[in-house]
């Protein structure tokens, strides 16, 4: 979390690759000399509070002895998530332009959406052929179903987008976006755990362009006309993203615990 560090953790924490807690001192932008906007403070603490077991997760996971050995299963929970991503986008933006009319935060939302399909078009592909070029990964054989969090959790937005507001799933971005993990990061991925960099090519260009994606974000919270409704939908959805993330997290630690018993 920007503005927050762990006493002793330092810019290349093994804990920010995995549950994507990224300080703003791996940024390599200047962003820890920049105030956040105000409108973000109080989302941010919500999220903060629930980030520590998922930090803690994280460090365990790649910190493990088969780490490597469960990393591809890893990245393909998140191409189903990336996958996925893409229809909750366009639920949000089709739900944003039915609210327009009576609701200023749809209307501001539609235009987000729009940008934001096109920036994220072709990711999934990215990551196919990082799997692909770095494990062998067949894309017909061997991705197998959604991990349950990650359907759990895709599947909980779509609802809240259908049933409630589609600030919910800016949530999810607003998460995953400010968290990527970062070069340096991946760097020491590559070096210590003997992760194939192919692998990982679509996680260093993640490390540039969700910089810009995470202040882009900031701002649009920061400016939008929410009322306390909006508020809490929002604060709701970005704790039940860090709560499902530290449940695939879990997962991934019992996949390192079976492939070394």
């Amino acid at each position: 979390m920007r503005g927050e560090q762990w006493p002793g953790r330092t810019a290349a924490s093994p804990a920010a690759v995995v549950a994507g807690r990224r300080g703003s001192e791996t940024l390599g932008t200047g962003a820890a000399s920049r105030a956040r906007p105000p409108g973000v403070e109080a989302l941010d603490r919500r999220i903060a509070s629930e980030r520590v077991w998922l930090d803690l997760l994280a460090l365990r996971f790649v910190t493990h002895r088969a780490f490597s050995r469960v990393f591809a299963e890893f990245l393909i929970g998140v191409y189903h998530s990336m996958r996925t991503a893409g229809a909750v986008m366009e639920a949000a933006r089709l739900r944003s332009v039915a609210l327009a009319p009576e609701c200023p935060v749809a209307a501001r939302l539609v235009g987000y959406w729009e940008d934001h399909m096109r920036d994220e078009a072709g990711h999934d592909a990215w990551l196919l052929a990082d799997l692909r070029d770095g494990f062998g990964i067949d894309a017909e054989r061997d991705l197998g179903l959604p991990p349950p969090e990650i359907a759990e959790l895709m599947g909980t937005l779509h609802f809240w987008v259908l049933h409630t507001h589609p600030v919910a799933a800016l949530a999810y971005f607003y998460v995953v976006e400010r968290s990527a993990a970062s070069a340096r990061m991946l760097d020491f991925m590559a070096e210590s755990a003997g992760i194939p960099r192919d692998a990982m090519r679509t996680l260093y260009r993640h490390a540039e362009i969700d910089v810009a994606h995470g202040q882009e974000l900031e701002e649009l919270v920061d400016g939008l006309p929410l009322t306390a409704a909006h508020h809490e939908l929002l604060a709701l959805s970005a704790t039940t993203v860090v709560r499902q993330l530290a449940r695939h997290m879990e997962r991934m630690i019992g996949r390192a615990e079976e492939v070394t018993a």
